[in-house]
């Protein structure tokens, strides 16, 4: 399943997520509760196991379809996300947690607005799923980088760690923090982050 994003120019994001055979079972599960006569059988809780959109893929195609950039995205609870054990026990950030841990975008297509798009479409697709907050996995540069170019306020949520070879440090904070000092230090950039939002939207998300 995916969907489209907003465009820049010719750019715009898709969003991948979900598999056929368990959105299928999904289905099925639905159809055999209406069958034995339960109401509203499509608003209800799916069996359990099933996780709706826990893992996507946001992937930033041109107009030819060819991929410019992607970023991984899990939504859960901090035992589930790769960043667990980087987090020191206060540092505990309230869930659901939407996790982006790695982004990687080809390096003759930087400066054309695909950071910036695949940002927008976590930190959408995050709100959308009623995520309460939103982590990440960086070396501290870049930390330091999303903090001062950006004005996204994530802190660090653990000590400087070799990772897979790499110094890298857990970050992330919760929603309502990170738009409220965008709110106030880079209201520009939160206009950009919450364009694609409907008014309903707004309302929900309380913006």
């Amino acid at each position: 399943m995916s969907g489209a994003g907003t465009p820049i120019g010719d750019i715009q994001v898709q969003v991948v997520h979900g598999h056929p055979l368990v959105d299928r079972a999904a289905e099925i599960y639905t159809e055999m509760l209406a069958a034995a006569g339960v109401d509203n059988a499509g608003s209800l809780p799916p069996p359990q196991g099933r996780a709706p959109m826990r893992t996507s893929f946001h992937v930033a195609i041109d107009s030819s379809g060819t991929a410019l950039g992607v970023v991984h995205v899990t939504l859960g609870n901090l035992e589930d996300l790769a960043i667990e054990p980087l987090v020191e026990p206060d540092q505990r950030l309230a869930a659901p947690i939407a996790e982006a841990p790695a982004i990687a975008v080809l390096p003759e297509h930087t400066g054309r607005g695909v950071t910036e798009l695949l940002y927008r479409s976590v930190y959408c697709f995050a709100r959308r799923q009623e995520a309460r907050s939103l982590a990440t996995l960086v070396d501290p540069l870049t930390l330091e980088l999303f903090r001062e170019d950006y004005g996204i306020m994530f802190r660090a949520l653990g000590p400087v760690t070799s990772y897979r070879g790499l110094d890298l440090v857990a970050a992330g904070e919760e929603l309502h923090t990170l738009e409220e000092s965008l709110r106030r230090n880079r209201p520009e950039f939160l206009d950009f982050l919450t364009e694609p939002f409907t008014p309903a939207e707004r309302i929900r998300f309380g913006l």
